[in-house]
């Protein structure tokens, strides 16, 4: 098993130096999905990170911090991708950032304005940091709000799903998620209905119209109201999570 995951490592490390940069790229995320144990690759993506595609650096800067664990000393340059656009999308920066969890919070600010982006990946992307970062992200419940009214239902369901992650409370929050809950997108439904219980807003408009839910056609959008309903009335989710 142990040889298995070495050759895996190594075969991985290779295709950092692929010349389609997408394998590139996948290559160095799935280094960081491993974490510590890929520790061998760190020569192999430090060449990575000082080569001329932007992207494949980026990817290989973020396996880096996932390997040795110090996010801290990575962040300064993925905020800098986000504010100078150092040729490489805002969005592909965010998604980055959202896989370093509340660590990325000193990114929050530079995260906010690309939630107008005119690249609707980087909108969505941003909503997605900003909720994976957590309660941390609350100062930017102000333009997540805003964004729940964004043309793109990508956007509008990543960040329905965003507000509940953060888990802050606040009237305007509430008021717009109920609002999503008549959204034209069953996800965006849904997902408000899962965030309005993770702020508890365990309020009688809240409960009749995630209730109204339960009588749609679509299984998923079904399951997410009966979810949020056992949620605010209390009950512990039937997985134990």
């Amino acid at each position: 098993m142990a040889e298995e995951k070495a050759e895996r490592i190594r075969k991985l490390a290779d295709a950092l130096k692929d010349s389609h940069v997408s394998a590139a790229w996948n290559a160095a995320r799935e280094l960081a999905k491993l974490g510590p144990e890929a520790n061998s690759a760190v020569s192999a993506l430090e060449e990575a990170m000082a080569g001329k595609d932007q992207t494949t650096a980026l990817w290989a800067r973020f396996a880096l911090a996932r390997i040795n664990g110090d996010i801290a000393a990575q962040l300064p340059y993925f905020i800098a991708a986000l504010t100078e656009k150092r040729r490489i999308w805002a969005g592909m920066a965010a998604t980055a950032l959202s896989g370093f969890g509340n660590e990325a919070a000193g990114a929050v600010e530079a995260l906010i304005p690309e939630l107008t982006s005119p690249r609707t990946d980087d909108r969505w992307a941003a909503a997605w940091a900003l909720g994976s970062i957590g309660e941390p992200a609350a100062i930017g419940l102000e333009a997540l709000v805003l964004a729940l009214e964004d043309p793109d239902e990508k956007v509008r369901w990543y960040t329905a799903w965003a507000i509940g992650q953060i888990g802050v409370s606040t009237p305007g929050a509430v008021s717009a998620l109920l609002r999503s809950l008549d959204d034209t997108d069953d996800d965006v439904r849904g997902y408000a209905a899962l965030s309005l219980a993770s702020l508890r807003a365990a309020t009688v408009e809240a409960t009749q119209k995630i209730g109204a839910l339960l009588e749609e056609e679509n299984p998923n959008l079904q399951q997410a109201a009966r979810m949020a309903l056992d949620r605010l009335e209390g009950k512990p989710p039937l997985n134990g999570v």
